[in-house]
Formats: C-alpha cells, sequence, structure tokens
C-alpha cells in the first residue's frame, strides 16, 4: 500500500477551535447521496445466496450498492431495501441474501416470512448452490419456477424481477469449482421461457440473463468482485426502471430511515467497567451501568452491525461480552475462542469491525503486536498472527475498503507507527512511521469514515492532536492542536459525519465532537452526566 503523503495546510478545525460550538445531530452525508425529495420510495426485498448478500465484495454492498446509486442518479425513484439480513457498509444494509441456501432452502424461508416487509419489488437470484452440488439445471429451474409461483401466492400484485446465473468465468483468485456452463445454460433458458408464462397470467415477473463476467470483475468461479457487482446491478437497475415506467409498481411518500446515531461508550475506573448510551439524534444520555467486571486492565471495543463487541484484559486474559441493541440481549463475560491460543499475555488490546468482521489486535507481555480476526457471519475466528514490534499502546480502524489500519506508540522511542493490512487483496504492508510527519505520544486513538482515517495521539506534557489520512487521495493532513490540557488517554467513534473524541483528564471522561464536513468543534464537556474514569471505549451501532 502505497504511504500517504503530507499536506502541507493545517485543516480548519483549528481555526474553529475558538469558533461555534455545534451539537452533533444525523449527518445528511450517506454512502449514496438521496434522491430527489419529491421521489416515491420503493420498498425492495433483494432475495437469494451468497450473491445477494455480497459475498467476496470488499465492502459487502455486493451489487445492491451499484444498484442504489444508479436509482439515486436517475432521480425518479429512491430504493429502500428490506430484509432481516445485514451486510455492506451501505446505510440501507438490508437484505435476504443467505450464503450457500439452494433453491428450496430459500422457499422455506418465504414460507417463514421473509415477505414481511411487503416488498413492491422482489429482486431474486438464486440456484447456483444447486448446480455446485451437482442439481440438474432442469430440475432447479423447476424449483426456481415453484419459488416464485410461491412468491406471488404469499403476495399477490408484487413485482418479481429475475436475473440468470453469471456466466461461467474462471475467476482471479480461484478457478471455477466445477464445469457449470450447460446447467446455468439449461437453468436460464428455462426462467427466460417462464417469463411470458407468468405474464399472461397477469403476474408481473421479468427475467434478465445475467451478463458474463471477465476474469478480472470474478473473485472465484462463482463470486463477482466489486467490479463484476457494478456490471450486474446494471441489469436489475434496466429492469428496475422499465418495469416502473409500465407502473408495475409505484412507490409511496414514506421517508428513508436515517441512520442510526448511537454511540455505546465504556469507561474503565479502578478494574471496573461502566457503560452509557448516547443518541446524538435525540440529544440524550442514558444513566451510567456497572457491567459486572472487575480487575480489568485494558478495555476496546467494536460494533457488528447491532451488536457491541467489548473486549476487556484481565489477568493477562482477554474476555468478551456482547451487547446487542436491536434484541436488548447481553451476552455473559466469556473467553472467545481463540483464547487459550493467545501466544502472550495481554498489556493492551484494540479492536475494529467492517460489517460481520472483527479485527482484534493484542501487545503481548513481550511487546509484540499479535492480531486475530472475527468472522462472526460465519461464527469462527483465526489464529493469532505475530507483527513484531515494541509497543505500549495500540488503537485500530477499518476503512470501507476492508484495510485495517493500526497505530502503535513504541515502547522505546513513544513514536506512533502504523501498519496497514489489506483484507481484500489478502496482504500486509510494513510498519512505518505515521501520520503527516513524526510524533511522540503516549496514547492514541483512531475512527474512521469511508476510507478516511481520523487519528488522534496524546503528547507526553498531555495535549492533544489530530490529524486525517485520507487513504484514497494518499495524503495526510497536518497534525492540528486540540483544546484541553492534563489528557491521559483518548478513545474515538465516528459516525454520521461526526468525529466523538472521548479523553480522561484529571480522573474525569469528556468528550469533544467534530463535524467534519464543518470543520468546527464544541467544547469539552462530560458526557452522561460525568464519570470518573482511567480510560474509556466507544463504539456506534448500526
Amino acid at each position: 500500500m502505497p504511504r500517504l503523503t503530507a499536506l502541507a495546510a493545517t485543516t480548519a478545525l483549528l481555526a474553529a477551535v475558538g469558533g461555534t460550538a455545534v451539537a452533533p445531530a444525523v449527518s445528511s452525508a450517506a454512502t449514496v447521496a438521496p434522491a430527489a425529495a419529491n421521489a416515491p420510495v420503493v420498498r425492495v426485498l433483494p432475495l437469494g445466496d451468497s450473491i445477494t448478500f455480497g459475498r467476496s465484495s470488499c465492502t459487502g454492498n455486493g451489487y445492491r450498492g451499484p444498484l442504489q446509486g444508479l436509482a439515486t442518479a436517475g432521480g425518479r425513484y429512491a430504493l429502500d431495501f428490506v430484509g432481516s439480513n445485514r451486510n455492506g457498509v451501505m446505510d440501507d444494509y438490508a437484505n435476504e441474501g443467505h450464503p450457500g441456501f439452494t433453491v428450496d432452502q430459500i422457499g422455506q424461508g418465504v414460507d417463514q416470512g421473509w415477505l414481511a416487509a411487503r416488498p413492491d419489488v422482489v429482486l431474486l437470484h438464486i440456484g447456483i448452490n444447486d448446480l455446485n452440488q451437482g442439481a440438474n439445471g432442469t430440475d432447479t429451474a423447476a424449483r426456481a419456477v415453484a419459488l416464485v409461483n410461491k412468491i406471488f401466492a404469499a403476495q399477490p400484485g408484487v413485482t418479481v424481477i429475475m436475473q440468470g446465473l453469471i456466466g461461467a468465468s474462471t475467476g482471479m483468485n480461484n478457478p471455477m469449482p466445477v464445469n457449470l456452463s450447460a446447467n446455468m445454460d439449461a437453468f436460464n433458458t428455462r426462467l427466460q421461457q417462464e417469463e411470458s408464462v407468468q405474464q399472461q397470467a397477469g403476474r408481473h415477473f421479468r427475467f434478465a440473463k445475467a451478463p458474463t463476467l471477465t476474469p478480472a470483475q470474478m473473485n472465484d468461479g462463482l463470486h463477482p468482485n466489486d467490479a463484476g457487482y457494478a456490471v450486474f446491478a446494471q441489469g436489475f437497475a434496466t429492469l428496475l426502471d422499465q418495469t416502473y415506467s409500465a407502473r408495475w409498481f409505484t412507490g409511496s411518500a414514506t421517508q428513508l430511515a436515517r441512520p442510526s446515531d448511537a454511540v455505546r461508550l465504556v469507561g474503565l475506573k479502578d478494574g471496573r467497567l461502566r457503560n452509557a448510551e448516547g443518541d446524538f439524534a435525540a440529544g440524550q444520555w442514558s444513566s451510567w451501568n456497572d457491567m459486572g467486571a472487575d480487575g480489568v486492565t485494558e478495555v476496546t471495543s467494536a460494533a457488528t452491525f447491532s451488536v457491541n463487541r467489548i473486549f476487556a484484559v484481565r489477568d493477562g486474559k482477554v474476555f468478551e461480552k456482547d451487547g446487542d441493541y436491536a434484541t436488548g440481549q447481553w451476552s455473559n463475560w466469556f473467553e472467545p475462542s481463540f483464547a487459550d491460543a493467545l501466544p502472550r499475555k495481554a498489556v493492551a488490546v484494540s479492536a475494529s469491525a467492517l460489517n460481520h468482521a472483527l479485527h482484534l489486535v493484542v501487545i503481548g507481555e513481550d511487546g509484540h503486536l499479535y492480531n486475530a480476526d472475527a468472522d462472526y457471519e460465519a461464527g469462527r475466528w483465526t489464529g493469532w498472527t505475530d507483527h513484531g514490534g515494541n509497543f505500549k499502546r495500540v488503537t485500530s480502524a477499518t476503512t470501507t475498503d476492508g484495510v485495517n489500519h493500526l497505530f502503535a506508540v513504541d515502547a522505546t522511542t513513544n513514536q506512533v507507527m502504523e501498519k496497514d493490512g489489506d483484507y481484500c487483496a489478502g496482504r500486509w504492508n510494513g510498519w512505518t512511521a505515521s501520520g503527516p510527519s513524526v510524533v511522540t505520544a503516549q496514547d492514541v486513538a483512531a475512527s474512521a469514515s469511508g476510507r478516511t482515517v481520523h487519528l488522534s495521539a496524546v503528547t507526553a506534557n498531555g495535549t492533544l492532536v489530530r490529524t486525517d489520512g485520507d487513504f484514497a487521495a494518499g495524503h495526510w493532513s497536518g497534525w492540528a492542536q486540540m483544546p484541553g490540557s492534563g489528557i491521559t488517554r483518548v478513545t474515538s467513534a465516528t459516525a454520521n459525519g461526526v468525529e466523538h473524541l472521548f479523553a480522561t483528564s484529571g480522573g474525569r471522561l469528556k468528550e469533544l465532537d467534530i463535524d467534519l464536513a464543518a470543520g468546527t468543534m464544541n467544547s469539552w464537556a462530560e458526557p452522561a452526566g460525568g464519570a470518573d474514569a482511567q480510560s474509556a471505549t466507544a463504539a456506534f451501532t448500526r
């Protein structure tokens, strides 16, 4: 990965230190710009298997992200995706894509209520798992027709748009698992014939043959990469426009939901943890609650969608506690499956997440930095990787392109060092000095928005400096000194265009909020009514 260069000019934040305080609110910035103000909202259920889910998409958006962008650019209607599953960095990540599911398994899901959201349109892509498991193309097509009939029986009047199986192509990373071409052709031909049958019965059904993608547009023999998903989205976009023009669906005036703006804050004091919830859209905090842990020396957290996952170090071991804010359920403290394999006792810890993937980094008692990765959708952890070094503090942030950026304070020089892991490309770079220029620190914090990392460092004299690393453009802003003094620890979390810094000073927990678009900030204040703390961690659930 290329080294980021420094911008000569500092950000507008320095000029705003004495400026107007801002109250953080839900930003209008989103992954995809909103459609025209008066555009009707069309409820769309993406239904299928791993391709609907977005497998092998670095962002997790799959075809849904490009499709939403095309609809937004057209301005005729806005898409509101529905479904019980979640994947993608886009704000509207709902879908009903289930990796590995066959046609019959998807049919069982329809029986169990997957149409409960009453979509205007069902986008259907199914069948490849049947064929990949040896099923006949004609028989699989017959089951797919039965599924289409089941959808219309469950919701008469719905529009069903189906794209055929993607033309077989050897992918960049893996060969095609089996020669599926003949069975895929039989499947696609039968469903193409079904289009006129369904329409003659008065049903709103369209079918389009999927594009044959090039090897550069495939990640493996079955799944596109992001470039391939963008091409695949075009097919759905064309049929959506045609069926909307035919008035098969009209949408409604329902407003699109805003993304969540709730931070989950955990404070550490004298070995005990307490948590509080900050709802920035409503402008209010909850009270503090004890988390039932003692003897804790370090804590970190990261959210995978609605679940905040908290990792605490006690007696050199790492423990986890998960809170699902969609269901209101909390787990007990437990040792994750990697616990016994941790090479050294842990002295510091950091976590960051993207979609269902969580990246945990630990500094061992030997000063080395170790990392392990969890896939909560698949329910598994990797083993530990030793990244070497001699560090005392660590922070991390994962950008929306799937790159995990590690920032660690060298135990000897106090210099902030950086190492980046590109999980989409499957490679790490080496340790380098981080930021626009060399800085020494006693603590660091990082959070991300898009492909930009917001990095803060507590200097030896207790002041706080910060910089923004734009990894898409390849540069850092200059270090900007923040107000305040006597700071010992810092953490940060960013959502909806606002970076929230939480720092400890004088044994108290303080908060400073930065509107990244406006370049303004408010003053330091005590969150959740105030609390004593030695350190803290914060994460936004989605």
